[in-house]
């Protein structure tokens, strides 16, 4: 969503972060980010030499991250940012999915944004979100759903044994070039022509962005999601074979 200005939300959130950190001297912090714009706020930010940025989730297995911004040379630590965490401890035998406890912390009219990760395990759940969301789930959730819990403040073993980042394999492709219907083409094994279909169809996103364009060239580094195939990050690691063909060694989040 745009405002009259032209600038998204998100621009207008980031430079109101900016104008503050300036103001006060010090770091200021905004609320969790999810990928898409953890990537637009770098691409935003980034390059500005008067302040330094930091996203941070409060691990490092975390995907929810807010970004820290500081005037140069006052780069935020991880100890900075406000960040707490919770433990929910349920019975073993129960198993509530990620949907129930999020949907629970909705219902009290938590916004999204002030949760972060949420990590499920064998008996306990580890949550990371602002003071605000943990006052509010310290002080009203007993039960996900059917399942009754109880909340504690930081990280029990079983809540810590549960933060792990997202599991990934390596796919090794062959295509003709790296435009984004060879890269789709060779990931999901559809024809170059059913693969610029489902790119024009909208079911294609290059760097959390809607991509139509069948010809944008992708890059090392760059996050492409297919529908109904997946997430994949596209590796370094990219060689030219005898035949003149591209093997490309890309990452798949499973």
């Amino acid at each position: 969503m745009k405002n009259s200005a032209g600038k998204s939300a998100l621009s207008a959130r980031l430079e109101d972060i900016c104008v503050l950190a300036d103001k006060r001297g010090r770091p200021v912090f905004s609320a969790f980010l999810n990928e898409r714009e953890q990537y637009e706020a770098e691409q935003l930010l980034g390059k500005r030499r008067d302040i330094c940025i930091v996203l941070w989730g409060g691990n490092e297995a975390c995907v929810r991250r807010m970004i820290g911004v500081a005037p140069e040379g006052m780069d935020p630590e991880p100890g900075d940012f406000p960040i707490y965490t919770l433990t929910l401890t349920f019975r073993k035998a129960d198993k509530p999915g990620h949907r129930d406890i999020l949907g629970a912390f909705m219902g009290l009219g938590i916004e999204r944004e002030t949760v972060g990760d949420i990590f499920i395990g064998e008996g306990a759940a580890a949550v990371f979100c602002t003071k605000t969301a943990r006052d509010m789930i310290t002080d009203c959730i007993t039960a996900v759903g059917r399942i009754g819990v109880t909340v504690s403040d930081g990280l029990n073993n079983n809540a810590l044994n549960a933060v792990k980042p997202a599991e990934m394999k390596d796919i090794t492709i062959n295509t003709a070039s790296l435009r984004a219907d060879c890269i789709v083409g060779g990931i999901t094994g559809l024809s170059r022509e059913k693969s610029a279909e489902l790119i024009r169809s909208g079911n294609f996103m290059l760097n959390y962005s809607e991509c139509l364009g069948i010809s944008d060239r992708i890059e090392a580094g760059d996050i492409i999601t297919i529908r109904g195939h997946g997430k994949f990050v596209i590796s370094d690691d990219i060689a030219e074979t005898k035949k003149g063909r591209i093997k490309i060694t890309i990452k798949k989040y499973i």
